[in-house]
Formats: structure tokens, C-alpha cells, sequence
């Protein structure tokens, strides 16, 4: 008896064949987000924060001590958020000078701070207390804590502060709830608003954003955990962009990156995924991120969500080939490098457990693997 083998065996087949042998990563674990600082990347991992200047990375030689949770720059120093042997997680800053010191103030009693992002010379701080929560800010010349909320509004974070962004005359600060706080540059008064279920103040909640990103046009775009996009104007309107989502069942891991051509001309929204929660025949096994056009004006017309590889403009040249590396993996945090510190603007991308990914030419072919 003859078995016949159906040809739908034949894309497993070459799915494998592409499959390159996933290497070493030089930065393993569960590596932080990426920032610049006196032109070099930093990315941390474990209790150890490393630099990369274009042509190779190292570990930098004074580490600030403990756990590296997460990285901000400003223009005058380096910023770590560390969680020590015991005790409390700290902020310590690295300076041109060449040592680190701590951040000190008082916080209220919101000692637990979780998370840190820089914009200009300002760094905003979440922090929590007995499962209640608070944004800190501070400024490079302060160098000590104070509270943006509570104080100076009555509407406070009620979860973790997750995101920042910012245009020419507001920052924008997102929470892993419903919630964004609004500050001017300039300073003032924080205002807050929540996004609602259909708008509808009648209705439970259902939005729980993840990240925001400012496209590079004065756009700023927040993406909730169920794949959605949203649009953040000054005036703190919250708009949800219509037919516009990750979709299939998969979720926002919050990981938000603007991708260059080789002109600096934004052509890509990227997004970190995960995979489904409930499986059905088209799901399953499919994390990495995905890739939504780009133009002048923000984001170009009837597009939606693709896996790279599968459209005209993408940030690699092969979709199997990027099923079968990176489109495995979780990430936390994707960044393209800028041309004047590596000129092949080379994309990473920090996974949740397997290291330090990169986008380049290996053995010939342009291919996602661990960064060695």
C-alpha cells in the first residue's frame, strides 16, 4: 500500500529548512530596555549594563550594583533602576564624571519604585506603596525626588506607571490601567484622563494600556493589552484608530519601536506580541512583533497590522525566516540604532528570557538571532 504525503507538509518543510542554528547571545537573560547616552546604546541584563558603539559591545566597567531592572538617559547622566541584595529597589545615576550615586528624596513612603523614563532633562518615576501607586519626577539639576501625583492633581496612578512620550509641548504619561497623566514642559498642572468602555462612563472599563510612542511627527499613538492602537492629543482626547489592532486573540506586550529606512524617513510602526491565551487552528507559537506602514502623516491610510515579511515595506526580507527565529520569542523592548552611532541602523530586540536579539547579515542572508 502506498501512503501519500499531502503537499500542506511542504511549508513545515521549508520552515525548517530556514531555520537557522540560534547562537549564544552575548547579553542573555532577561535584558532591559535600550537607551543613548554620550553616543553609545545602553542595554542591561542580570547586574550587568552594557555599551555598544556601532562596532562591538562590552560590559561597562563600573556596574551601579544589584538587579538592573530598567535604563533612562538624559543628556547629563545615565540612570539605573536596581534592586539590591535587600531591601528596596534604588535609582542611582552615572555620571560624565565617572560614578554613580544615588537618587535621594523623599518619597512619600513609596519606597518600591518599579519603573523609570527620561524625556529631555526630566526623569519620571513609578513608584508603589501597600498596592497603591504615585509617579515621581525629577530634574537632572534637582537630582532628588518629588511627587507629580498625588499633589498636583486628585486623580492618581492605579497601576504601574508604564510608558512616556512626548512632543513639543507636553509629556504624556501612561499606566498599565486605563489611565494617562498629561504635564507641560514648561510645567503646570498634571491633568488626567481615563478611557472608558465605548466612552460610556456607564460601562466597566475594558482598556489596559501598555505603551505609547510618539511616531516622530508629534503623533503620540498608546497601544492597550488587547492590540489596539489609540490616538493621545494634547487635549488628552482618547481615540481608538478603528480597524486598526494586533488582532487574532493576541496581545500587546507593550514594546513600541518607529523603524527607519536608510534615508531616517519613518516607514514602520513595530509591535511587540504575544501569543493567544486560547488556542484555535490559526494560533499558537507565534510571539516577536508586527509591522504597521507608515507615512508623513502618522499612519498610512487602510493599513493594519502585518507579520514582517509579508508586505511591500518591512523590517526584514523573509516572513519564514523570521517565523522561525525571533517570531518565537516574547520581547519586552525592540530599538533601531541611530545612524550616527551604527550606520547600518541596525534593529534589536530584548526578549523576555532569551537575551539581546539583532537584525543583521549572518552566513550571507539577512536573518533575527541572538546578538553575539
Amino acid at each position: 500500500m502506498t501512503i501519500a504525503l499531502g503537499a500542506c507538509n511542504e511549508p513545515v518543510f521549508y520552515m525548517i529548512s530556514v531555520e537557522p542554528p540560534i547562537t549564544d547571545p552575548l547579553i542573555g537573560g532577561s535584558p532591559t530596555n535600550f537607551v543613548v547616552y554620550k553616543d553609545k546604546v545602553y542595554v542591561a541584563s542580570g547586574r550587568n549594563i552594557y555599551s555598544y558603539d556601532g562596532t562591538s559591545c562590552e560590559k561597562i566597567p563600573l556596574q551601579p550594583g544589584g538587579r538592573i531592572l530598567q535604563l533612562a538617559a538624559t543628556d547629563s547622566y545615565l540612570y539605573a533602576l536596581c534592586f539590591p541584595n535587600s531591601g528596596n529597589t534604588n535609582l542611582k545615576r552615572f555620571s560624565a564624571a565617572g560614578n554613580w550615586e544615588d537618587v535621594t528624596g523623599d518619597t512619600g513612603g513609596y519606597n518600591m519604585l518599579q519603573s523609570v523614563y527620561a524625556a529631555n532633562d526630566k526623569v519620571f518615576i513609578g513608584a508603589e506603596k501597600n498596592g497603591s501607586f504615585i509617579i515621581l519626577y525629577m530634574t537632572d539639576n534637582d537630582g532628588a525626588y518629588s511627587p507629580l501625583t498625588p499633589g498636583s492633581t486628585t486623580d492618581t496612578p492605579e497601576y504601574m506607571f508604564c510608558g512616556l512620550a512626548y512632543d513639543s509641548q507636553y509629556y504624556y504619561l501612561c499606566t498599565r490601567s486605563n489611565k494617562f497623566f498629561l504635564t507641560p514642559i514648561t510645567g503646570g498642572p498634571v491633568t488626567a484622563k481615563s478611557k472608558m468602555k465605548d466612552d460610556d462612563p456607564e460601562k466597566d472599563d475594558d482598556v489596559k494600556f501598555t505603551g505609547i510612542i510618539n511616531l516622530g511627527n508629534n503623533t503620540i499613538l498608546a497601544i492597550s493589552r488587547n492590540g489596539n492602537l489609540y490616538n493621545v492629543n494634547s487635549g488628552l482626547d482618547i481615540t481608538r484608530l478603528e480597524n486598526i489592532s494586533i488582532g487574532n486573540n493576541r496581545y500587546s506586550t507593550g514594546a513600541l519601536a518607529v523603524w527607519r529606512d536608510e534615508t531616517g524617513t519613518p516607514k514602520l510602526l513595530l509591535a511587540g506580541r504575544q501569543d493567544s491565551l486560547v488556542y484555535t487552528v490559526d494560533s499558537g507559537y507565534t510571539y516577536g512583533y508586527m509591522e504597521l506602514e507608515l507615512d508623513s502623516g502618522g499612519i498610512k491610510a487602510g493599513m493594519n497590522f502585518t507579520e514582517p515579511g509579508k508586505a511591500d515595506i518591512s523590517s526584514v526580507a523573509d516572513n519564514e525566516r523570521y517565523i522561525s527565529t525571533i517570531g518565537k520569542y516574547p520581547l519586552n523592548h525592540i530599538f533601531q540604532m541611530t545612524a550616527d552611532i551604527d550606520p547600518n541602523m541596525t534593529l534589536f530586540a530584548s526578549t523576555q528570557k532569551n537575551g539581546v536579539w539583532s537584525y543583521r547579515v549572518r552566513d550571507s542572508i539577512p536573518q533575527w538571532n541572538a546578538e553575539e
